[in-house]
């Protein structure tokens, strides 16, 4: 059984955990950033040194003694594509990136070896086209390495988390506050037991709060949770530490609810998706996750093969918008369009959406042969694109394709 890793990654900081046997069962640890101690926090950043030499995370921070050639938010600069020029070196931020990627998943080796390690989930705060596919470009080296990867959100590795806590603490709503110093997001998950499979959600707001201020923070918690039944509270971030807290956690308690802080949440939830998407989760079997980044569509195609007309998916419903794709190929018929079925996760609703291909060569029917290609521009836009491949040596493929977009 393969070992698994979590990591949370922002702009600032970076944690990392991994699961181990214990005896019969298998747990999620938090790994330190230095061996031997007890911390886990580990700073974004890279440091350049005078020969060129990179040094990452606490080594980038110990070594820079504000000299200047310390290079911070990785990740938000390799979006953006920048590149940083320190005395007679230049680097491409998304290098840097990928090297603390490496650096930082190295840490886990004195717990295991990362030959034994089979998969990565990097949790991100925000879902973005661009930060997943600098992620992606940053960490393509665990796929040359035989590892399985994926990114997600904060409120999967929320839902995972929870779930894998005792399930008294998730027999009514479970809340979340994470508080980073200026803005608090607060995230409640509940599940619908009316729909089969149960569906569990996170519904999420966020409140201005510039200051550590114990009485403004009760505020917030009690606009999220006086009219919720909750079982569970979990506070995390930075901007909780410091013990500032008095009042708000006073009436955090009410009601029987249990309150945990801590910084590691996210990372463990990540683990922990990671362990399911290996083997499966029996407690979770019959629940699935949904939040505003996964495709509420199932997309497919109609076509006729052996006489008889068949459905074909191309993408499910409760995907990942960043992950979900797919692709068919079939013979164009003598209406020279494809009918693109929709069928909504919530209502069943089933819709169709008409590609016309009138800008294809015209051929016989059934002498046109056709790729179709769809994936998501964001949570609510499917591409389509679909290409003439033509007829082999019969009618040459002119090269032609046909584009839409579809609203979900």
């Amino acid at each position: 059984m393969g070992r698994v890793i979590g990591c949370d990654l922002t702009d600032l900081y970076c944690q990392v955990s991994i699961s181990m046997e214990n005896g019969d069962t298998e747990e999620v640890r938090s790994v330190p950033a230095l061996a031997g101690t007890e911390k886990y926090v580990i700073p974004v950043a890279a440091h350049i040194g005078i020969g060129g030499e990179l040094t990452y995370g606490e080594d980038a921070v110990k070594f820079s003694r504000d000299d200047g050639r310390l290079v911070t938010n990785l990740l938000s600069r390799a979006c953006k594509g920048e590149r940083v020029r320190i005395g007679d070196y230049s680097y491409e931020v998304r290098k840097l990136l990928e090297g603390f990627i490496k650096r930082t998943l190295y840490l886990t080796s004195v717990m295991s070896p990362l030959e034994q390690v089979e998969r990565v989930v990097i949790a991100i705060p925000d879902v973005s086209e661009k930060m997943v596919q600098t992620i992606e470009e940053a960490a393509s080296f665990l796929k040359e390495a035989g590892k399985e990867y994926r990114i997600t959100g904060y409120p999967e590795c929320f839902f995972y988390y929870a779930m894998n806590q005792d399930p008294v603490l998730t027999k009514n709503k479970v809340a979340l506050f994470d508080y980073d110093g200026s803005t608090v997001r607060s995230m409640l998950l509940y599940t619908r037991v009316d729909m089969r499979p149960h569906l569990s959600m996170v519904e999420e707001r966020d409140f201005d709060m510039a200051m550590k201020d114990d009485l403004c923070f009760l505020e917030v918690a009690r606009s999220v949770l006086d009219s919720e039944i909750v079982s569970a509270v979990y506070l995390s971030g930075e901007g909780f530490e410091g013990g500032w807290l008095d009042k708000s956690v006073n009436y955090l308690c009410e009601r029987k609810r249990r309150v945990f802080q801590g910084r590691n949440l996210y990372t463990k939830g990540a683990c922990y998706a990671g362990i399911d998407d290996r083997d499966g989760n029996p407690t979770l079997e019959t629940c699935r996750f949904f939040d505003d980044g996964k495709v509420s569509s199932s997309v497919g195609i109609h076509m006729v093969r052996d006489g008889q007309e068949t459905y074909v998916p191309l993408i499910d419903a409760g995907t990942n918008w960043y992950e979900a794709n797919g692709a068919g190929e079939f013979y164009l018929g003598e209406d020279r369009e494809i009918r693109i079925r929709l069928e909504s996760f919530f209502t069943k609703d089933v819709r169709y959406t008409v590609l016309r291909c009138d800008g294809f060569p015209k051929r016989p029917a059934g002498c046109t042969r056709v790729r179709l290609e769809v994936s998501l521009k964001d949570p609510s836009v499917i591409e389509c694109t679909a290409y003439d491949l033509g007829f082999g040596d019969i009618f040459k493929s002119a090269g032609d394709k046909v584009f839409t977009e579809i609203t979900i």
